[in-house]
């Protein structure tokens, strides 16, 4: 195998790399012990493709075959002025670890940053991913110990939707906004 054919080669996703998309989603599911994502590959063209989309993704390929992916999205926040990019996901399948992939993704996410005009890169990481933890600290990544990430899912986020269309006051178990 020629070295070019080993080198990874990061590019935009394409619909037709929904099925090895979703499939690797469910592998990042699986090594972060989370349930399998309600992710197919109609629901990842709906979302990643066409005028109203909720993210991009890139994908990395060494030769022809696609062995990871990092799903991005465009945040803003007014009080600042400051334009950020979001990293959903960054996934390389085991095999490919250490074949300079994740760099590559990490590295083409920078490029679409500044690209946009963005002041930094967020993610997410789930605190027992060491190996993460370890590939992060090599790119010189820090944590924030200024941020929490906040959260407000399933019924919760459900309850407050219904608060708000009643034109209620306050949030659930707060009458008038004031805590009981």
């Amino acid at each position: 195998m020629s070295e070019s054919n080993r080198t990874p080669f990061v590019r935009t996703a394409l619909p037709s790399d929904a099925e090895v998309v979703a499939a690797m989603a469910a592998e990042l599911a699986a090594a972060v012990a989370d349930p399998n994502p309600d992710l197919d590959a109609a629901r990842f063209v709906r979302d990643g493709f066409g005028p109203d989309r909720w993210f991009e993704c890139l994908v990395v390929e060494i030769g022809d075959e696609p062995i990871g992916f990092a799903l991005i999205c465009r945040g803003f926040e007014a009080h600042t002025g400051k334009r950020r990019l979001w990293l959903g996901d960054l996934y390389v399948r085991a095999a490919a670890r250490r074949s300079g992939a994740g760099r590559s993704l990490m590295a083409a996410v920078a490029s679409r940053a500044l690209d946009l005009d963005c002041e930094a890169v967020y993610w997410e990481m789930w605190r027992p991913n060491a190996l993460g933890r370890v590939f992060y600290e090599r790119l010189d990544a820090e944590e924030t110990g200024d941020l929490a990430v906040m959260r407000l899912g399933g019924e919760r986020l459900a309850a407050i939707a219904l608060f708000t269309q009643r034109g209620e006051r306050g949030g659930p178990g707060k009458p008038n906004g004031r805590a009981r």
